[in-house]
């Protein structure tokens, strides 16, 4: 183990748990704001009453993703994840250049959060409070914050994100059995679930949509250094989180149709109130001074994930810091706390520096800086799982017969496969559907931002076989820091 130096590159070995990891990346996909704002979206412009379905079809989708994806996890141990699970499986040059597309999509990732979080959290003081204070003004705040939590190391931040995820999952609960003991069962209807139903309307926009509100789940092995038993943790987290995430959208979504009725709800879903949909439920079964606390509640959600977000683009800027794919010193971590704190402060200098430019330039923070900046990141990480199920296929397949390995073909082929088939489906489904949701008009912008990552990996790509040529290109497999 590396002294604790100012030079130190370790991570704090065994400090996050299962429970903890699985509540950690479930606060990146903000289960209250992907509700809130998720569900009208899949109901109004998707195929309507089936949006609890589209989450369940995402949900099992992922899973077989996680096959493979998590059977990797127990074979190398480190902070590349997407990086080195790639390079395990299709070489160093393809996973650098992963490696490269990964560090983008979550500093766009970040970029998306920190918009919206300021957005919001401006927006619903205003409502609440009646204090005005300019959206830019709070993100830097915030942002702020949310370094401070990274930077004194992940202990602190994840015991914070699993008191806001606790908060959420009380709103959510309480607002699905107020609705089930008020409406009654007779309420739920099983047509959200007829097969009729899912391929009614826009099943593709439905599907693309479920899928946005899963972004960060993969995101556990990531932490894989800084876990307890990571070859035990990162699988069970992985699993726990898919199953809760997935399991919790599809009965809200169900109550929520349950709460205001299939023609009422997709009727406001298709009209400028549709932002006001899970609010109204809430208010409706349990009160207006529920209505505050949601609001309140939302604001945490909103900032759990962006701490979470910016722990993922953190931790791989210092890997491939680390690995000499980006300056050295991104690769050095706080010689008390074990944070990636140079790697942090640059992860909030690119933040702030983004939004302060886009606000000189007047661009919203909500409808042009958050929806560009998620709708690139997708594509990144969209594109990052096909190629990790690619990986995978490859990878077990060659090394199956290897003392350790012996994984069933349900592992090594059938799972990946299905999981590739879907993932490109679904990549075809954003991709034809990205004007909707950058929410541009412009045909050469849209082209432009849903190519970008293509061409951060590409540009990545070419880095890394120059590299190899010089004989400089790390092999992140090689980089085994489990204690």
């Amino acid at each position: 183990m590396a002294k604790e130096t100012d030079h130190s590159t370790e991570l704090r070995h065994g400090v996050i748990g299962t429970v903890p990891l699985a509540f950690l990346v479930i606060a990146a996909a903000a289960p209250l704001g992907a509700c809130a704002a998720n569900i009208p979206l899949i109901i109004g412009l998707g195929n309507g009453i089936a949006a609890p379905m589209d989450f369940l079809f995402i949900g099992v989708l992922l899973i077989l993703f996680a096959v493979g994806y998590t059977a990797m996890s127990a074979h190398v141990t480190n902070a590349g994840a997407f990086y080195t699970y790639i390079s395990m499986g299709l070489g160093k040059r393809l996973g650098g250049a992963a490696g490269y597309l990964a560090v983008a999509a979550y500093n766009f990732l970040t970029l998306y959060t920190a918009a919206v979080g300021g957005y919001f959290a401006s927006d619903i003081l205003n409502i609440e409070l009646g204090i005005q204070v300019p959206w830019w003004i709070l993100t830097v705040v915030l942002y702020i914050a949310v370094f401070l939590l990274g930077y004194f190391g992940i202990e602190g931040g994840t015991k914070f994100l699993m008191v806001c995820l606790v908060c959420e999952v009380v709103i959510l609960a309480a607002t699905d059995i107020s609705v089930l003991v008020q409406a009654g069962p007779a309420a739920y209807t099983t047509a959200s679930f007829d097969p009729a139903t899912f391929f009614s309307g826009a099943p593709g926009l439905g599907i693309a949509f479920a899928f946005l509100c899963f972004i960060g789940f993969e995101a556990t092995a990531i932490f894989g250094e800084e876990a307890k038993d990571p070859r035990r943790t990162v699988p069970r987290a992985t699993y726990f989180a898919v199953i809760f995430v997935g399991v919790v959208y599809a009965f809200t979504a169900w109550s929520v149709i349950a709460g205001m009725g299939g023609d009422e709800i997709v009727a406001m879903a298709q009209s400028d109130q549709a932002g006001n949909i899970f609010y109204t439920v809430v208010t409706t079964y349990m009160g207006p001074i529920a209505g505050h606390v949601f609001n309140f509640f939302f604001i945490m959600s909103a900032f759990a994930c962006w701490l979470a977000t910016h722990n993922m683009a953190s931790r791989y800027l210092f890997a491939f810091g680390r690995a000499g794919m980006l300056p050295k010193a991104l690769g050095r971590t706080h010689p008390k706390h074990k944070s990636p704190y140079i790697a942090s402060i640059v992860q909030l200098a690119f933040g702030l520096i983004v939004v302060l430019v886009c606000l000189v330039l007047g661009f919203d923070p909500y409808t042009q800086i958050g929806a560009i900046a998620s709708a690139i990141a997708v594509v990144g990480i969209m594109t990052l799982e096909l190629l990790v199920c690619a990986s995978v296929l490859g990878y077990l397949r060659k090394h199956n017969h290897e003392e350790g390995y012996r994984y069933n073909v349900f592992t090594t082929t059938i799972a990946p496969l299905l999981a590739l088939v879907g993932l490109c489906y679904i990549a075809f489904l954003v991709i034809s559907n990205f004007a909707l949701l950058t929410g541009l008009d412009n045909m050469v912008l849209n082209v432009i931002f849903a190519c970008l990552m293509w061409i951060v990996g590409i540009c990545g790509f070419v880095a890394s076989v120059v590299k190899d040529k010089r004989g400089t290109l790390a092999d992140p497999t090689t980089i085994e820091v489990e204690e």
